[in-house]
């Protein structure tokens, strides 16, 4: 059994820098996320999780962003461009086995591109609601505006990824599909009263099955508290009795919605009563000031389950039937679309 900090931590590069090499498994944070600076082939992504688990352990968490649509860290040429969320809600409106059939295929697809390389969470699904009046951060990453089209999709995807062992974050909890701001660049709030989101958007939180894993919004909620939830012990209990005891990891608090000092930031997140703080960017000696301020070592890693990529065969046959069931509907990653999310 091994003790860590509670806290996920962004890396440098394509490689373990010397800094890195010295600090991680001196701190020992719960795991590690990737980014697009971290990616450069396949063969370099094993080599990358290998070196981490060699330094953090076997049961190291290794995150990334792979939603398909904009959001996808993994992209050409290495590997496909995968559609949208909400390009899969279209096809489901118009037919609905066949947009669940696709939601499972992005699914397996994802988790079989994680499992090959040796990462165990994808933080996806999106099961916020799009609402086309709101901040376009979200927009085409849901799966659709209402509650009955995401939460069957969103459970087809979350069964697709399974088959690989790999393990989804559900984002954002407890919803920002309402945000008229993008938290990336400030704080936003939602004054939405507590009876219209138990019908609408907390609806997926409650109903969707297959992780336990949330990652928090950081919005204020203004029925909850006037703080972002992200920081907020009054809405982090709130989410605790709402959506089932989740673990709950933050979004990425170098964000601007979040203020204040980096050992603020991370201190007052674990003091809310989230589970794992989420720092993914900055130098590495912001970084490592970030994982020593998670305090000392006390959270012992999950379970995981054995990641199972698909054989060679499958995996043609799989993009292949996504790609033939989207037809033209399958939309390059922005290249602009590489922050936390």
């Amino acid at each position: 059994m091994t003790l860590t900090r509670p806290i996920v931590i962004g890396l440098d590069g394509t490689v373990l820098t010397q800094q890195e090499v010295q600090w991680l498994p001196e701190l020992q944070p719960y795991g590690v996320i990737l980014f697009s600076r971290n990616i450069d082939t396949p063969n370099q992504v094993r080599a990358l999780t290998a070196q981490v688990r060699e330094h953090l352990g076997e049961d190291t968490a290794i995150l990334i962003d792979q939603e398909g649509g904009r959001v996808q860290r993994l992209k050409s040429p290495h590997w496909p461009a995968l559609p949208s969320a909400l390009s899969i809600g279209k096809l489901w409106r118009r037919h609905q086995f066949h947009g669940l059939e696709a939601a499972n295929l992005l699914g397996q697809i994802i988790g079989d591109q994680l499992a090959d390389l040796g990462i165990t969470h994808t933080c996806s699904p999106v099961v916020d609601l799009f609402d086309p009046a709101a901040d376009p951060v979200i927009g085409d990453r849901a799966f659709g505006e209402t509650p009955a089209e995401v939460v069957p999709l969103a459970t087809a995807f979350l069964d697709g990824l399974s088959r690989t062992g790999v393990m989804g974050i559900l984002k954002h909890v407890p919803g920002m599909g309402r945000v008229t701001k993008d938290t990336h660049y400030g704080l936003a709030t939602i004054d939405t009263p507590v009876e219209v989101l138990e019908q609408t958007d907390w609806v997926p939180f409650r109903a969707i099955s297959g992780t336990r894993w949330m990652m928090t919004a950081h919005v204020v909620l203004s029925a909850w508290d006037d703080q972002p939830v992200t920081t907020s012990t009054a809405s982090i209990n709130a989410i605790r009795e709402h959506f089932n005891d989740p673990m709950i990891i933050s979004d990425c608090l170098t964000m601007a919605a979040i203020e204040g000092s980096i050992e603020a930031r991370i201190e007052n997140t674990l003091n809310a009563g989230v589970d794992l703080a989420l720092f993914s960017n900055g130098s590495n000696e912001e970084r490592h000031r970030a994982v020593l301020a998670a305090g000392e070592p006390r959270m012992v890693r999950e379970s995981l389950e054995s990641l199972q990529p698909l054989s060679s065969e499958a995996r043609t046959h799989q993009i292949a039937k996504l790609q033939a069931r989207m037809g033209t509907q399958t939309k390059t990653a922005d290249p602009t679309w590489d922050r936390p999310s």
